[in-house]
Order: C-alpha cells, then sequence, then structure tokens
C-alpha cells in the first residue's frame, strides 16, 4: 500500500467511519475518565490532578445528506459537571465543523464556528485536530518502512495520593500489541509555523490501529501519544476502539490520559438523528 492510503485507512477506522453510530455511556460503576495532570515541577499533594466522567455519542451516518457526522461528548461528573458539546461536520469540505456548547451555570447554548485544530480537548494535552479534525490530506505522507511492535504502549502511572474513587482501576501499561506487525508512517504537516514538524506513527498492518505517534519539533520529540486499541468482535477487524489515550508532553512531563471501558460502548444503536442534538445537550445539563 502507499503511505496515503495507509493514512486513509488509519482515518477511517480510528473515525468510526466502519460503523453507523457508536456510544460510550456509563454501565453500573464502569464509566470513561479523563484524568489530566500538572507538569512534573508543579506537582504536590495540594495539587491532585483533574479527574472527570463523560459519555460520548458518535454518528457517522446522518439523515441528511449534507452533514458528514455528529459527535457528543458529555461531561458527567466534578464542577463542569453537565457540560456538553455537539460537533457537526459538513459533507462540504470547504464548510468548517461547527460546535455547539451547553454551559450549565449559564443555562445557555453557546455556538461558535470550527475550532482551531491546535486548541485543547476538555483541557488534555490533546488537541481537537489530533482527535476529530486533522483528515490525511492536511499532511505529506511517507512509508518509512515495516516492523513490529517494540516495548509496551505507555501509560499514566499514579501515586498513592493521586488517586480517587475513578482512577483506582485506571489500566497500567499495555504490553499484550508488542510482536504486532506494523507500517512505520512519516506524516508532515500542510500548516505553517505549526505546533509539530512532522509525526511518526506505528500503523497495525491488519487492522490499521493507531498505537504509537511521536511528535518532533526542530528535530526534537514533543510529545508521544500511545492507544490502546482493542477488538469489538465485529467481521471486519478494522471495528476497533480505543481502550485507553495516554498523551505526554515531553518538555515539562504534562500528561492525559482518556479510558474508556469495554462494558461502556455499544455499536449500532437505535438512536434517531433527533437526539444528537442540542436538546439532548440541555437534557443532560439539567
Amino acid at each position: 500500500m502507499s503511505a496515503d492510503e495507509i493514512a486513509g485507512q488509519v482515518y477511517t477506522a480510528a473515525h468510526g467511519g466502519l460503523v453507523r453510530n457508536a456510544v460510550s455511556k456509563r454501565k453500573g460503576r464502569d464509566v470513561a475518565v479523563v484524568v489530566n495532570r500538572a507538569p512534573l515541577d508543579m506537582r504536590t499533594q495540594d495539587r491532585i490532578p483533574s479527574v472527570q466522567t463523560f459519555d460520548t455519542y458518535v454518528n457517522n451516518n446522518p439523515q441528511d445528506p449534507a452533514v458528514e457526522t455528529l459527535q457528543m461528548a458529555i461531561l458527567t461528573s466534578g464542577k463542569t459537571k453537565g457540560t456538553g458539546v455537539l460537533l457537526t461536520r459538513f459533507a462540504d469540505s470547504d464548510k468548517g465543523a461547527v460546535i455547539s456548547m451547553w454551559l450549565p451555570a449559564l443555562r445557555k447554548i453557546r455556538r461558535i464556528n470550527e475550532p482551531s485544530h491546535e486548541d485543547v480537548w476538555f483541557g488534555t494535552n490533546l488537541t481537537y485536530g489530533e482527535l476529530v479534525l486533522r483528515g490525511p490530506d492536511d499532511e505529506i505522507h511517507e512509508l518509512l518502512g515495516e516492523g513490529r511492535i517494540e516495548g509496551c504502549l505507555g501509560a499514566m502511572a499514579l501515586k498513592r495520593w493521586e488517586k480517587n474513587r475513578y482512577t483506582l482501576r485506571l489500566p497500567g501499561p499495555q504490553c499484550t500489541h508488542i510482536g504486532k506487525p506494523v507500517y512505520r508512517l512519516k506524516s508532515t504537516t500542510k500548516f505553517k509555523n505549526w505546533w509539530y514538524d512532522y509525526h511518526i506513527s506505528e500503523i497495525d498492518k491488519r487492522t490499521f490501529a493507531l498505537y504509537r505517534t511521536v511528535y518532533y519539533k526542530n528535530g526534537g520529540k514533543i510529545k508521544t501519544v500511545y492507544i490502546d486499541w482493542q477488538s469489538l468482535d465485529q467481521p471486519d477487524p478494522r471495528i476497533t476502539y480505543p481502550r485507553y489515550i495516554y498523551a505526554v508532553t515531553h518538555a515539562d512531563g504534562k500528561d492525559s490520559m482518556v479510558y474508556v471501558p469495554r462494558s461502556t460502548i455499544s455499536l449500532n444503536a437505535d438512536l434517531g438523528d433527533d437526539f444528537w442534538s442540542e436538546e439532548t445537550l440541555r437534557a443532560y445539563g439539567r
């Protein structure tokens, strides 16, 4: 396969393009969490990591042909509980996405145009570009070769005083992917004066799961993102889900982890298009 073909397959698999819709919603004690930790030199027992739980809903097959995808994320704990974001992306690539954000404290919807690719998602060190906005055409791709996964995928290691009830079962490093055949792809940004120059990714040759991405600026490593993609036992092996995403910034050690328990995931739920709406954001936030 060419580098561009591999990048296209990665985008399709990572953005759920192989399923009609996907839901992650609390089930019993199992709930998706996002954990943000301060830089190394700022960590004290008086500054524990920020932890929030959330539900997510992705619709890849809207009835409106002008809409490409609808994605919702709603915080379900913490001081910002009830805050919800609905991202609408359009089939016309020249038309920017629109964000509708429900702010419980103000009890109103705020609508904004497509966020910048470098804007961070819910206070993490993961950007909107990495998670939803960046497409294969935003970068120039080069196939560096093939190989096998070496070493475990990194994960957030919390000290005892940093943990709370939501992080007691946070997973450790994932080692089961070691030895899997991968493509190694170098992707150089087309954006000028960008926060990175290029990144090198390790991509599963069978499922196109993106396991490890290292970002570079001026020849040095600036951030590494690990994703523990796991099977959803579907006929198409490319249908997987990110059990966790762990991102660490190398300059200061700031890190973030998103953990999604398997029990919270469901595919192709019987939900109408009106579910992915501002009214749903309001209902969650009440």
